[in-house]
């Protein structure tokens, strides 16, 4: 598309769904109801067998910025790439058809734009179950505490942690300029995308306001909630490691281990955590890919790792199931329930297992990150007291 077919000053939304007949109303009316009134939803059904499409169509003949297109691929990132061909504004996002856009998220995402001329924006998004709204995990919204413009992935590695893509405006100039593309097949491929946007962007926004209320549902139907089958746990490390190829290739050596450290603190934690749920291929998926990912880190990057996963990790790799499940079970994965004993100059977390001479975890799994050490020092602060006029509490 040449830069005369462009729109100045709209944005296309991809919005790709499947049977969320009961969620979509909810979803467009978020979009439309937007105070940057110029945007374009670009709806495309992927083989709904239920009411999502018929609803689209209702909301097309009232708003001619809705338009539905009707595929079979089966394939959410195929349903993305296709939408991809059709957009022509100047700024292109995305967004799930069960999730929301807050309230003055594309007026803010734009302005920044606008104003930082970076490639694109990021901003930070809440779970919302029911009605009930919670943060996401801790990380996330650690790196959007404060704002920054025209910043790059080296100058701050932190906001990969952000690797979703519907937290993300993108100018579709930057999106065609990077040869931007959804790997087809498999789930968790908004990592390796997203790697090869923070690598490829001269320079990025990092917004503090929260741009999306990501649904999870209570069916545990969405795909991001089904983690545990076999094919998911190998696909999360597969497209973890793909993203570190990227980052390898493509950006600096400290951008690639500071990713490193955060797959191990992060995503590998949170995937690790669900072994009592696993099935016997679902654990093999799980160390085989975990091997991969620690064959990475040398003893700088075990340092940030939190040691209530290194120590989960070491039962992993090691294939000891059972004293993984026991370890779970005994809280392991709730430091500040342990006592943090200082030795040689280092701060460690008794975990259980400690100084256990049959498990025989190498001490060094048992040192304390910088992030659980800050953990452990606001626990011990002192609540302050509010106090009324009358001098009570």
């Amino acid at each position: 598309m040449s830069d005369a077919d462009r729109v100045s000053g709209w944005v296309d939304l991809v919005v790709p769904v499947h049977d969320v007949g009961r969620l979509i109303d909810a979803t467009l009316r978020s979009v439309l109801s937007q105070d940057h009134w110029q945007v374009r939803l670009l709806v495309v059904d992927d083989a709904s067998t239920d009411d999502t499409a018929a609803r689209v169509v209702k909301w097309a003949a009232r708003d001619s910025r809705v338009q539905l297109e009707r595929v079979a691929f089966h394939d959410v990132n195929a349903t993305r790439n296709h939408a991809l061909e059709l957009t022509r504004a100047d700024y292109v996002g995305f967004l799930d058809g069960d999730d929301l856009l807050r309230p003055g998220a594309l007026r803010d995402l734009v302005a920044s734009l606008e104003e930082s001329g970076s490639d694109f924006a990021v901003g930070g998004y809440d779970r919302l179950q029911g009605r009930r709204r919670t943060p996401p995990a801790f990380w996330v919204d650690e790196a959007h505490e404060s704002p920054r413009r025209a910043v790059s992935a080296e100058q701050f590695p932190l906001i990969m942690v952000n690797a979703v893509q519907w937290t993300k405006l993108y100018r579709r100039e930057f999106w065609t300029r990077a040869d931007l593309r959804f790997p087809e097949g498999g789930h968790f491929q908004d990592q390796i995308v997203s790697a090869r946007a923070y690598a490829r962007a001269r320079t990025i926004d990092v917004l503090t306001r929260k741009i999306v209320d990501w649904r999870v549902r209570s069916d545990g139907s969405s795909m991001t909630q089904q983690g545990i089958r076999p094919g998911q746990v190998r696909d999360r490390f597969a497209t973890a490691l793909a993203a570190l190829q990227v980052l390898a290739a493509e950006s600096t050596e400290a951008v690639r281990r500071a990713r490193i450290a955060q797959f191990l603190a992060n995503d590998a934690a949170v995937a690790t955590a669900e072994l009592p749920n696993m099935d016997d291929e679902a654990f093999a998926n799980l160390r085989s890919g975990l091997t991969d990912l620690a064959a990475l880190a040398d003893d700088e990057i075990w340092r940030e790792v939190p040691a209530e996963s290194k120590v989960l990790y070491e039962f992993v790799l090691r294939d000891d199931r059972a004293r993984a499940r026991d370890y779970i079970d005994r809280g392991g994965l709730e430091s500040l329930r342990h006592p943090l004993i200082e030795l040689d100059g280092e701060r460690y977390i008794a975990l259980p297992f400690w100084q256990d001479p049959e498990a025989s975890v190498p001490v060094d799994r048992f040192l304390a990150a910088p992030r659980e050490l800050r953990a452990y020092a606001a626990a011990r602060m002192p609540r302050k007291r509010r106090w009324s006029r009358s001098g009570s509490t």
